[in-house]
């Protein structure tokens, strides 16, 4: 008899870091998964009954902005994320040299949900309103601060973060990315790169990119796309997957296109990681919504379940450097899970191009586990 202070039972389970898609029972011991068992004699303090429902590992949204209080786009971790399945969310470079401690002072230390964030290389962080837009002269970035933040923050900092829009960057064209690349280099760390409508090509910017670097809005379609209208993709672009360079969705509002995807689907192209780009003016908004929305958008294009759970669970996991203990029901790991319904109803998404995409099935969270512990549970959910 095995037993444990949680015990998830009868749900269809769905971890691919651990190749496992049956019905089964997850044990909980602490904030720990003891096992992932068929019929065994199993005994909880508390038991959920997940009949009907899939059990995710904690779904991890890789792209958001968090800084709520330094940002006028930044979300509330914990209700924005934890009634959505949303154990852990990494921030895109909400916040630079120049404010990170209080960005870290201020939310994280404040939140259940885990929080990760790579480090804008703007001093100031991400600034959004159209009339002030981050400086991203590659002479105001700072070396010898970044690499403090890094190691004081070493647990959460991952990396460096720069939004290279033609908007943003202007005549410094390509000057900033090889300035942030260069210091990723001596710092011994990724970076993300915003690729929405970029002074040049996307094999242009994934050349920049090494091992580990994360190429984000990668179905965007304004300027230079990752695909081109006849569906070809640069061959820069296909070296730089094979290279270990890593492709995230990141939709937001305007970051994608239903024809880009398609494009880029058909050319063999399929996100490694799936995440949000969730902001105050998007989130529970039909636009994104959040990670549920998403997941929901990519399983009506046509990926599988397993591929869409692990896009958002052991991909984002690996990029993490948290294999083993995030993104997977494995035993030992975080038991960070959740649970879904995945129902047959009629839902239309809409781009910022005018396609509709006519959805049938749509992800319904039911319940959420945070370290072992329900901090979210729908009414629908068996209590």
């Amino acid at each position: 008899m095995q037993k444990g202070s949680l015990l998830i039972k009868g749900g269809m389970v769905v971890d691919p870091a651990s190749n496992v898609f049956e019905q089964a029972d997850v044990l909980v011991r602490n904030n720990k998964v003891v096992s992932i068992t068929k019929h065994a004699a199993l005994e909880a303090s508390r038991t959920i009954d997940a009949t009907g429902c899939y059990v995710f590992p904690g779904i991890i949204d890789f792209h958001a902005h968090l800084f709520h209080s330094g940002t006028e786009i930044g979300v509330f971790p914990d209700a924005a994320f934890l009634p959505q399945g949303v154990t852990t969310a990494v921030d895109q470079g909400s916040a630079g040299i120049a404010n990170y401690e209080s960005f870290h002072d201020g939310v994280i230390t404040h939140s259940q949900v885990r929080i990760f964030a790579y480090l804008n290389v703007a001093p100031v962080g991400l600034c959004t309103l159209p009339r002030v837009l981050e400086n991203v002269d590659p002479n105001l970035f700072d070396l010898d601060k970044a690499r403090l933040l890094l190691t004081k923050y070493e647990k959460e900092l991952l990396g460096l973060k720069l939004r290279t829009s033609q908007d943003i960057v202007g005549d410094f064209g390509f000057a900033p990315l090889e300035k942030m690349v260069a210091m990723a280099a001596q710092l011994g760390c990724p970076v993300v790169v915003h690729t929405t409508n970029p002074p040049g090509s996307a094999g242009q910017i994934a050349g920049y990119l090494r091992p580990g670097d994360v190429y984000t809005h990668m179905y965007q379609d304004k300027g230079h796309c990752l695909v081109d209208e006849t569906g070809e993709i640069d061959q820069a672009v296909r070296k730089a997957r094979e290279d270990g360079v890593v492709f995230d969705t990141a939709d937001g509002r305007a970051h994608y296109s239903f024809a880009a995807i398609r494009r880029a689907m058909a050319a063999g192209f399929k996100p490694d990681v799936i995440s949000t780009d969730l902001t105050g003016g998007n989130v529970y908004d039909k636009a994104v919504f959040g990670m549920p929305l998403i997941m929901t958008k990519y399983l009506n294009l046509g990926m599988t379940l397993p591929e869409v759970v692990a896009a958002c669970t052991a991909a984002p996991a690996k990029v993490l450097g948290q294999e083993g203990r995030l993104g997977t029901l494995a035993p030992g790991a975080y038991a960070d899970i959740a649970l879904f319904r995945i129902k047959e109803m009629p839902l239309q998404l809409q781009d910022f191009k005018g396609e509709v995409l006519d959805c049938r099935q749509v992800f319904i969270p039911q319940l959420t586990v945070l370290n072992g512990k329900v901090v979210y549970a729908s009414l629908e959910s068996q209590l």
